[in-house]
C-alpha cells in the first residue's frame, strides 16, 4: 500500500468547527515525519509554540492511500 499524508487544521469558531487541508485542496506529504515537521510550523504560525495550537484549533495528520488518476 502507498501512504500518503494529509495535515488537517481544524479550528472551532463559537458553535462552528471548520477543518480544511491546511497546505491547500489535494497536498500531501510523502511521510508521516514530513507531516508533523508542518504541523509544529503551522502551530507557530498560528500563534502557538513547540506543536502545541491556541484554544479552539488543532491539526492532525492523517494517512491515506495514494490514489493516481
Amino acid at each position: 500500500m502507498n501512504v500518503v499524508w494529509t495535515l488537517v487544521y481544524i479550528m472551532i469558531q463559537g458553535n462552528d468547527v471548520y477543518a480544511v487541508n491546511a497546505y491547500g485542496p489535494g497536498h500531501t506529504f510523502p511521510d508521516m515525519f514530513e507531516c508533523f515537521r508542518a504541523r509544529e510550523i503551522l502551530s507557530q504560525d498560528v500563534g502557538g509554540q513547540g506543536g502545541y495550537f491556541p484554544n479552539g484549533m488543532q491539526a492532525v495528520c492523517v494517512a491515506q492511500e495514494k490514489t493516481t488518476l
